[in-house]
């Protein structure tokens, strides 16, 4: 591989039907071991997992253009890292815009719709719960004296009889980017005030949420939703929503946000044939 910087972040907006094509020219272009490019190609779309020098990136673009897949790259220094994003917990979707409290109700932050760019819903998987079902019964005195006559130890009692596994429903998170300047906001379902909806408030956060993401929705009409975001909105498949941690939702958006970009400048140089990415 040349000895320059890595400088560029490759981003494939395209899944690779057939990673064995790409293997051999790939792992040759990269220095990586085949098997390794095998999975990651077999993983896209997504963003290449480590940085690339030009040389490299240029390589790799004109084998993916070769096999008409969509591929950009940036600039590590300009690539558009969402960051950390700030959990709102108190917020309105009001006629001219999203409101954004603090926790005693002052106003911190006013986004008008049309900054806001970008919508990506998911629901984020949860851990199953263990809650105690009998309070744990001890050895008594006779066994455990007749265990220690025979050097053993006293035998405890196992978890699994006195503990009952209690399922968890997954927990909705909707990020929100915003533009000019670039700022993401984060909502979770369970951490939410939903005063704002008045006479549409139901009883339990899990009812209250799809409407605070609907609201966002039909207000935010610039806003690129997700295919996460809309699967959930139109009632889909559960399976195209959900995700296996917060921080995943966050790799997702950041992918999609990408992706509008691309498309966007697509359209705007009269490029046809770009259809939306699942």
């Amino acid at each position: 591989m040349p000895d320059s910087p890595a400088r560029y972040r490759l981003v494939i907006f395209d899944p690779i039907e057939d990673p064995l094509s790409l293997r051999d020219p790939i792992a040759e272009t990269t220095g990586l071991h085949p098997t390794d490019v095998v999975q990651w190609l077999a993983r896209a779309p997504g963003v290449w997992p480590h940085p690339l020098d030009e040389p490299t990136v240029r390589k790799m673009l004109d084998r993916l253009f070769d096999a008409r897949i969509a591929a950009e790259a940036w600039r590590v220094d300009q690539f558009p890292e969402l960051g950390s994003p700030r959990t709102i917990h108190r917020a309105a979707c009001l006629e001219q815009g999203l409101r954004i409290d603090g926790l005693r109700g002052e106003p911190t932050h006013w986004v008008p719709w049309d900054r806001i760019e970008l919508i990506c819903a998911g629901r984020i998987a949860a851990e199953d719960e263990f809650r105690e079902t009998s309070a744990p019964r001890w050895p008594s005195n006779l066994v455990t004296g007749i265990r220690a006559l025979a050097l053993r130890k006293p035998r405890p009692v196992i978890r699994a009889a006195r503990a009952s596994r209690i399922p968890r429903d997954p927990a909705g998170e909707v990020l929100v980017v915003r533009r000019d300047p670039r700022v993401t906001f984060r909502f979770v379902e369970g951490q939410m005030n939903y005063t704002y909806l008045g006479d549409r408030l139901r009883k339990t956060a899990a009812e209250n949420f799809p409407l605070f993401l609907a609201d966002l929705c039909d207000r935010a009409r610039e806003a690129y939703l997700t295919p996460s975001t809309r699967a959930w909105t139109e009632g889909k498949d559960p399976s195209g929503y959900e995700f296996p941690t917060s921080q995943a939702l966050m790799e997702y958006a950041t992918h999609r946000l990408l992706w509008s970009w691309y498309r966007r400048d697509r359209e705007a140089a009269g490029t046809e044939g770009d259809e939306e990415q699942p």
